[in-house]
């Protein structure tokens, strides 16, 4: 038996994968990240929600930069 074996049925990829490979917690975050990045794909933002990030970043950086710069002078 392979340490990872692939099989595709006609609506579903099947994956086995040896327990010697991993540990139970390590599949559980490789599975999130699987569920994170098909929700990622589905996801259809335009430009104006990078702005508001940058706005976001940026107002967070005016508020807290002299605390943050403090300590570095």
């Amino acid at each position: 038996m392979q340490a990872i074996n692939v099989e595709t049925t006609a609506d579903r990829f099947l994956i086995s994968i040896d327990k010697n490979l991993m540990t139970k917690e390590m599949l559980l975050r490789l599975l999130n990240q699987l569920r994170l990045e098909s929700l990622a794909q589905r996801v259809d933002f335009d430009e104006s929600v990078e702005d508001l990030g940058e706005e976001i970043k940026d107002s967070w950086w005016q508020q807290n930069k002299a605390r943050l710069l403090q300590g570095a002078e």
